[in-house]
């Protein structure tokens, strides 16, 4: 076969990867039009309190961008200028923001994808990575929970992908091409501006970089010593300059729970939880399962031993197969969503009960072990394998995209009451600007601002209603249709204040 018609069948190829990705970010794009949450909630009080009071009565400094609630906290200096910005021209809509992170999630994709094709194109290989490559966009932007899309702070988290996508790539580059500029411009950025993120990333990266240079033999050592040099001089930087200038004042958090405060758990309770987490990298427990089987533990449990089993074929794949930028990718992927989970149940679980995993806004974190998975197939050479091999992971890539389904219908089927539920968080906040000297009648979880001291409470709504933002701009509530909204209070929504 010609270079020329190689070059006609990879575009084809593409052509139907890109048809079948597109559905899948349509469908979540369509989601968030109608489930995703447009009023403050949760730790958006914090931030309209401690930085866009600053912003509007002020201005912010470096270090305010920076600004952590303890030491155990996320830096989000992006995350900040993306809500002053939201503020300035959305008057505060935070489906905008989610919009944005489904944004994020198709670019950390598209890299993906052009690494897999230009791989298989080099290769000349055939049609066999469609599927896998399909399936991993299916899986990335995944309805398995409708929090990933209907929270925009957990939405934005695709920043976190985007970043190792980035950086792994640039490695790649780096200690492959011998181009530099790439790597040395991504990794100062990234551990800049993701804080502990950013540090996952770069272990994971360092990690993949020893891994790849092992299975070299240490051909190519110098090139890898010199890229883990740049990694851990820019982390240290980092940590130097923001222990000194950062946030020298932040307050001390918690230290991290150890290894033996786990154990303590039991080893069945760890057992279980580690079996939920993997199959949570395919589905919600309390989605499809839940309505699919009277007792959905079972059918769960099962689907986490095949992931566990698909994990040790993907090492396996890992050990055997020369790697290219694809596979690269795809074991960077996989080390940062390990480092991720670690960080969850280290620092969660021990003080929140093994349960605590089951959090929808944790599932993308855990959908990327599948996205390296379908990775590692998508950079692999499908003619080396048995046939056994071939039909086995076709037929996974096959089954993720068609439960895709199921996961998407009942995510969609519980939307209006997610919808109903974020309406009536406007209509909270709009009875909180109403008359400082009522209170409401009960408040939604996660309108934690009518927990917080009564100052606090009085100065975030004064702020948003003084300025017009959320659930006080008109024009945001017209884009919803949401006017009816500011009705007047009835006598069971308001009581006097104490």
């Amino acid at each position: 076969m010609s270079a020329r018609a190689v070059r006609r069948k990879a575009d084809w190829q593409s052509a139907a990867i890109l048809a079948l990705a597109a559905i899948s970010f349509a469908n979540a794009a369509m989601y968030i039009s109608y489930a995703s949450i447009p009023f403050v909630t949760s730790d958006g009080w914090y931030f309209v309190d401690s930085f866009l009071n600053k912003y509007y009565n002020g201005g912010v400094t470096l270090q305010d961008l920076y600004m952590k609630r303890s030491a155990d906290d996320h830096a989000q200096p992006l995350q900040k200028l993306l809500l002053i910005w939201n503020a300035d021209h959305f008057d505060l809509d935070f489906v905008v923001e989610s919009y944005i992170g489904l944004g994020i999630a198709a670019l950390a994709w598209l890299l993906m994808f052009m690494a897999a094709r230009h791989d298989n194109r080099m290769a000349g290989l055939g049609y066999w990575w469609v599927l896998p490559m399909a399936a991993s966009a299916a899986s990335f932007v995944s309805l398995s929970g409708g929090m990933v899309f209907n929270w925009s702070l957990v939405t934005l988290g695709y920043l976190g992908p985007l970043a190792v996508v980035l950086m792994a790539l640039s490695a790649w580059h780096a200690v492959d091409r011998n181009r530099w500029w790439p790597f040395l411009l991504t990794v100062p950025l990234v551990v800049f501006s993701l804080d502990t993120s950013a540090l996952i990333c770069a272990i994971a990266t360092g990690g993949a970089l020893l891994l790849r240079e092992l299975r070299m033999r240490g051909a190519g050592w110098r090139r890898t010593v010199a890229a883990l040099a740049v990694l851990a001089i820019t982390v240290s930087a980092y940590r130097y300059i923001s222990r000194a200038y950062l946030y020298p004042n932040a307050a001390a958090g918690a230290e991290i729970a150890s290894i033996s405060a786990l154990l303590e758990l039991g080893w069945a309770k760890l057992s279980n939880m580690v079996l939920a987490i993997a199959a949570l990298t395919i589905a919600d427990k309390q989605g499809a399962l839940t309505r699919l089987f009277a007792n959905p533990d079972v059918p769960h449990q099962l689907l986490g031993i095949m992931v566990i089993a698909a994990h040790a074929w993907f090492w396996w794949r890992a050990a055997r197969d020369r790697w290219n930028q694809t596979q690269f990718l795809a074991v960077c992927l996989m080390l940062f969503c390990y480092g991720a989970i670690a960080g969850i149940v280290l620092g969660r679980v021990p003080i929140f009960g093994p349960d605590y995993v089951f959090q929808q806004r944790y599932l993308m974190m855990y959908q990327l072990g599948t996205v390296a998975i379908a990775l590692m197939a998508a950079g692999s050479r499908w003619r080396d394998w048995t046939a056994m091999q071939r039909r086995t992971v076709g037929a996974a890539a096959l089954s993720l995209m068609v439960l895709q389904l199921p996961l998407s219908s009942t995510t969609w089927e519980e939307a209006p009451y997610v919808q109903a539920y974020g309406n009536n968080l406007g209509r909270q906040i709009l009875l909180l600007g109403i008359d400082p000297s009522m209170r409401l009648a009960s408040c939604a979880p996660t309108l934690v601002v009518c927990t917080a001291s009564r100052e606090e409470q009085v100065r975030s709504i004064e702020l948003l209603r003084k300025h017009r933002l959320n659930a006080f701009s008109e024009p945001m509530l017209e884009r919803y249709s949401l006017q009816p909204l500011k009705r007047y209070p009835g006598p069971a929504e308001v009581v006097p204040a104490p």
